[in-house]
């Protein structure tokens, strides 16, 4: 019996139950301190102390038994020592001083290096946003003067084919009519294959030679001449020889004999009478053929623009022409790393030069 009410005031796990009393603890012995732990680290730092106030001692009972004897050497120990330790205090004291000053003209000097480069690059970066600006807007309004020639190159063709062809719809065209068809068609085509032409020369693969530039000019120049007696008598060439001879010039010779024939055409269609001297010359590493002429010349705001696509100067409308020939030049000079230079005054006369580097630099006599 006492066994089963012993085990209903047990709970689930066998333990009192929970309306039970308090049960009496049995005291749990305590773990001695260790004697090391309890001390810690303050036995030796009181070893330490003990030790230095004994030399401290030693030292003092030395000096004052030295000093009892009447022994110099205290009177210049406590002379002399100050005045080291002072010495050596003043010494430290400089070299602070001047690394410190030292120390910050340096840094004062790297922060304005640092100002100055980052003023510099910002001015780089400025310089190089506006030229990239600026280079973005001249290839825009490029490209819309181009836009703009080419509508009025193709308007004036498309409107008298269409005129013709109206007038045909009240019976057979005329003979002029056709004739106007004929030659406005002829017109397209050849703006057609100029174009053509200049976008075949902005990809084309260069094959270069050795050519001996003075005969490709005497050439060009006899070939003109062969069209019109007339302008053979105003033409002439003038090939400079001393003090050194003009060098051979690494080029696509077929591209460079087209931009040499359409310089000589122009000149020789924008001047109907007055002489055509045709120069060259070795100037500064680079040969140049200078094309003269005393033609109509070119107005001065239109100068800057004259190797543009489809340029036509104002005075030159009733000269049959795409206005492609310069711009055709200038790509062939720039694909060859030359550059066309075009001089001109209206009324008086065109000077365009056509400079290339040559084979082998020449810079003086005996080169």
């Amino acid at each position: 019996m006492s066994g089963a009410t012993a085990s209903q005031h047990d709970g689930p796990s066998g333990g009192p139950a929970a309306g039970a009393g308090p049960q009496p603890t049995a005291p749990q012995p305590t773990a001695p301190r260790p004697a090391a732990a309890a001390d810690g680290p303050a036995r030796p730092r009181a070893v330490t102390v003990a030790w230095a106030l004994a030399g401290v001692a030693l030292l003092a009972a030395a000096v004052v038994g030295l000093a009892l004897r009447g022994d110099t050497r205290v009177v210049r120990l406590t002379v002399a020592l100050p005045c080291a330790l002072a010495a050596c205090a003043l010494t430290v004291g400089l070299v602070a001083v001047v690394v410190a000053l030292t120390v910050r003209a340096r840094s004062r000097r790297r922060a304005r290096d640092r100002a100055r480069d980052g003023a510099h690059a910002r001015e780089l970066a400025a310089a190089y946003d506006a030229a990239r600006t600026a280079g973005r807007d001249e290839q825009r309004d490029q490209h819309r003067r181009f836009l703009a020639r080419l509508d009025h190159e193709l308007k004036n063709p498309v409107t008298a084919i269409r005129a013709v062809a109206a007038s045909g719809a009240a019976g057979a065209p005329t003979p002029d009519a056709w004739a106007s068809i004929d030659a406005q068609s002829r017109r397209l085509a050849t703006l057609v294959r100029d174009l053509r032409k200049l976008a075949e020369l902005e990809t084309r693969p260069l094959e270069l030679e050795s050519v001996d530039l003075p005969a490709l000019v005497r050439e060009a120049v006899d070939a003109l001449a062969a069209t019109d007696p007339g302008l053979a008598a105003r033409l002439s060439l003038t090939v400079t020889t001393v003090p050194w001879p003009v060098p051979d010039v690494a080029v696509d010779r077929d591209l460079l004999a087209v931009a040499v024939d359409n310089v000589l055409a122009n000149a020789a269609k924008f001047s109907t009478d007055g002489a055509i001297e045709v120069r060259l010359r070795e100037h500064d590493g680079r040969a140049e053929i200078e094309v003269a002429d005393a033609g109509r010349g070119i107005p001065a705001a239109e100068l800057p623009h004259v190797c543009d696509e489809l340029a036509r100067a104002a005075n030159a409308r009733d000269v049959p022409g795409s206005g492609l020939g310069l711009a055709l030049v200038a790509t062939v000079l720039r694909r060859h790393g030359g550059t066309v230079v075009v001089r001109s005054v209206e009324g008086t006369g065109t000077s365009v030069t056509l400079a290339l580097p040559t084979a082998t630099e020449t810079s003086g006599p005996g080169t």
